[in-house]
């Protein structure tokens, strides 16, 4: 059985945005180790927050959401490339693709369909958060 090891976003954003070089490589080659079945890579939902974050933002990389959400699900869907509740992120990134919601939003209301989501947020009660009431 191949051994576990959690990569945190710094890893993820080196592969995704190739630099510095260096660090690219060395990404590049732990994720081909895991496609090769020796050792399997965990990523939190947590981490791809983080990635989000950098990705999107107009100080850093400045992507748009589609290009964002259709990297990490070709990064979630590698072989040898866990993720706890795959559904569940795979249902968020189509939501955080589609709309103007952060990640963690997006996560909620993916995570548990069927339960209610309190919330204030009138983005979130319009794509299925619940309201408070009064």
């Amino acid at each position: 059985m191949a051994s576990r090891a959690f990569v945190d976003a710094n890893v993820i954003l080196r592969l995704l945005l190739g630099e510095p070089n260096g660090q690219a490589q060395r990404a590049r080659t732990l994720f081909e180790r895991a496609s090769a079945a020796e050792l399997t890579l965990v990523v939190h939902p947590a981490v791809l927050a983080e990635v989000i974050h950098v990705l999107t933002s107009p100080r850093v990389a400045a992507q748009a959401r589609p290009a964002v959400a259709d990297a990490l699900r070709g990064l979630v869907g590698l072989d040898g490339v866990e993720v706890s509740d795959r559904a569940a992120v795979l249902a968020a990134l189509d939501r955080f693709e589609a709309g103007t919601m952060d990640w963690v939003d997006c996560l909620l209301l993916a995570g548990a369909p069927g339960v209610p989501t309190h919330t204030f947020d009138e983005a979130m009660m319009a794509a299925g958060g619940t309201a408070l009431p009064a």
